[in-house]
């Protein structure tokens, strides 16, 4: 998988198959508020001091989102 945009039916097909970590990469406080079930939290500002300690496998793709500019 390259690096991109994927569509919500992809996004489905690779959480049930458990072929991604998803990554939401929004403040604690909005992923409190709502995230995509089995969403990992990882705020912007944490991903190069935090990366290889939440992230279980660095080696499976990693999709990340979050809902506006961060």
């Amino acid at each position: 998988m390259e690096s991109g945009t994927i569509d919500r039916d992809e996004l489905i097909e690779m959480l049930r198959t458990r072929r991604i970590t998803l990554v939401d990469v929004l403040s604690p406080e909005a992923y409190a508020g709502a995230h995509i079930p089995g969403a990992l939290n990882l705020p912007v500002a944490d991903i190069v001091r935090h990366a290889g300690s939440v992230v279980p496998d660095r080696h499976a793709p990693i999709v990340t989102y979050c809902g506006g500019p961060t």
